[in-house]
């Protein structure tokens, strides 16, 4: 029977990206780094010490300072009694957290196999989020180490400031503190709650994402546990990872999530193993079909790093032509009315290049939205996508005609993820270069492409040109352009936070491919326009443009050649093609 330590490995390589991890001090002890209690007992004797007292064995030390002192043995009251100033403050400090020469030496406080195991991880898309209690920074080193530079929150006001957590794709979550900020809880009173935006934090990950926790007991952090066991619906599985005996904390937590146990021999036998055996998968599955969810964890990797650049254009390029190959064989969707099903209609057509294309959707997807403001856009990788995935021959003599149009529905059906996801993401960069750039797609004769505009080439008014004027054309343009709003929703849910708005953006962008359609001289022998839009969503584009004038970012950018006046005229003439 599989355990659960390999269900665990698999939930992690098929899940990329939706796992976080929660580390104790049970992680940090393996670099011989001492808990929070034992940095405070061992203050607090050294407190005696300079009192000339001697603290009796069976004597608790924090007992001994509240007694003695009349406050309690906090870390505010120690370092803030001890050390006046921040920078003695992390001196003081130092030593408990940072390696002398000789530990350095013997390899002491400094990241272990562990902590480069998790590095792996996140520098591979497997995990974006790491919670701890831990208040050392031997995390935070190992992912610098591995070339990330992890966003850390440590506090209320980090918190506070933090980009959404899906926006993110290193970020450490010190619950507990950071000792350099000296801003750390450790009392049982201090450890019953949270700060507001650190609370909000903690929550959504708990929510949102699965969890694999190690080298935590659960007992002494009262607000963690209990944030753990309200949260009464969450998306993923939980793991709960133990060295010695599970505590009665961690077996009601477990209870709680329906979670699962797995036994270790520590934090770096766990995390070693783990990460040896999700390697193991990807050298297993190398040169199989990329799965979605890995596909978009690594665009959103690669979008954020400039070594990253040449790695983000492969695997759009290689994703798109594993497509092409899909969608343009003949024995898996043949062109020929011989080789068809009595019952067959465009609809199934339609519905199967849908099912072969939701890894380069989501690829398209993910660069538009996220692709503004990072160091890769990926923008040319993209517009080659949309010819990639357009024919750039004509089948032989006696195929369907209709069918034949249909070849270039998968880089339409690109064109409008990659376009809509842009302009909701306000990536005005990317939607104008798609817009812009010609693809090659196949003509009527000659066996080589053309370059044309991916407007006119690509517009759902030439995929339906076969099925004659009127009303015919109609109903079949409006299937098309249906299929693909039904196409596109799933992976677009990602980016949108309901399906009302993923509606309203759908539409607002066929309305502005539509007036770039007219605008470029297409419109003359429109009958009527089948569309998924009705008059409303022309009105918003039009006050919007009313709104910015020349600034309205098409118009702005080039790639609308009117004026605004003009363009509120085009708008006028497709309000009435709409009847």
């Amino acid at each position: 029977m599989v355990d659960e330590r390999m269900s665990m490995t698999f939930s992690v390589r098929n899940n990329p990206g939706r796992y976080a991890l929660l580390l104790g001090s049970g992680v940090s002890t393996e670099a011989e780094v001492p808990t929070g209690w034992a940095v405070v007992n061992e203050l607090v004797k050294r407190v005696a010490t300079a009192e000339d007292t001697s603290i009796e064995e069976d004597t608790d030390p924090i007992e001994w300072y509240k007694e003695t002192y009349d406050e309690p043995a906090t870390y505010e009251n120690l370092i803030e009694g001890l050390a006046k100033t921040q920078t003695e403050r992390r001196k003081l400090l130092e030593e408990f957290f940072e390696p002398s020469d000789k530990e350095a030496e013997r390899g002491e406080k400094q990241p272990t196999d562990a902590h480069e195991s998790i590095a792996w991880l996140v520098d591979n898309g497997y995990v974006d989020i790491i919670l701890t209690t831990n208040f050392d920074q031997l995390i935070e080193k190992a992912l610098r180490d591995q070339g990330i530079n992890p966003v850390v929150i440590s506090g209320p006001e980090s918190a506070r400031g933090a980009e959404p957590l899906q926006h993110q794709d290193a970020v450490v979550v010190k619950v507990n503190g950071d000792y350099k900020e000296t801003n750390v809880k450790n009392l049982s009173s201090e450890l019953e709650s949270y700060s507001d935006p650190m609370q909000q934090i903690i929550d959504r990950v708990f929510h949102e994402y699965g969890l694999i926790i190690c080298g935590w007991s659960g007992k002494y952090d009262t607000r963690l546990r209990k944030s753990l066991q309200e949260c009464e619906t969450h998306r993923y599985s939980t793991y709960w990872t133990y060295y010695s005996d599970l505590g009665d904390a961690a077996q009601e937590i477990v209870a709680a999530r329906g979670g699962f146990t797995v036994h270790h021999d520590g934090a770096t036998s766990l995390f070693t193993d783990l990460r040896d055996r999700v390697r193991a998968l990807e050298d297993a599955e190398d040169g199989e079909p990329l799965t979605t969810p890995i596909a978009r964890e690594r665009v959103k990797r690669y979008l954020t790093r400039e070594e990253h650049k040449i790695d983000l254009s492969d695997l759009i390029r290689q994703t798109a032509q594993q497509t092409r190959e899909d969608i343009f064989d003949e024995d898996r969707l043949p062109l020929y009315g011989e080789d068809l099903a009595d019952d067959f209609t465009a609809d199934d057509r339609f519905r199967e290049y849908g099912n072969l294309m939701p890894t380069i959707i989501t690829v398209l997807m993910t660069c538009a939205y996220w692709g503004d403001d990072t160091v890769n856009s990926g923008e040319k990788a993209v517009s080659n996508a949309l010819s990639t995935l357009a024919p750039s021959q004509s089948p032989d003599g006696g195929s369907n005609k209709r069918l034949r149009d249909l070849r270039r529905y998968p880089a339409t059906l690109g064109l409008y993820g990659a376009g809509l996801t842009s302009i909701a993401a306000e990536n005005w960069s990317l939607i104008s270069y798609l817009l812009t750039q010609p693809i090659e797609v196949s003509r009527s004769r000659g066996r080589r492409p053309v370059e044309k505009n991916p407007v006119e080439a690509l517009h759902p008014r030439y995929l339906t040109r076969e099925w004659g004027r009127g009303l015919d054309r109609e109903d079949a343009e409006e299937s098309l352009r249906s299929s693909m709003n039904k196409t596109l929703r799933e992976p677009a849910l990602e980016f949108f936070t309901s399906e009302s708005m993923y509606e309203r953006e759908f539409k607002r962008f066929e309305v502005v491919l539509d007036l770039l359609w007219y605008a470029q001289g297409n419109g003359e022998d429109v009958v009527s326009l089948g569309t998924t839009y009705w008059g409303e969503s022309i009105d918003e584009l039009e006050a919007e443009i009313k709104q910015q004038g020349t600034e309205w970012p098409l118009i702005r950018e080039g790639v609308l050649e009117i004026d605004p006046g003009e363009a509120i005229e085009v708008l006028d003439t497709i309000r009435e093609d709409l009847h």
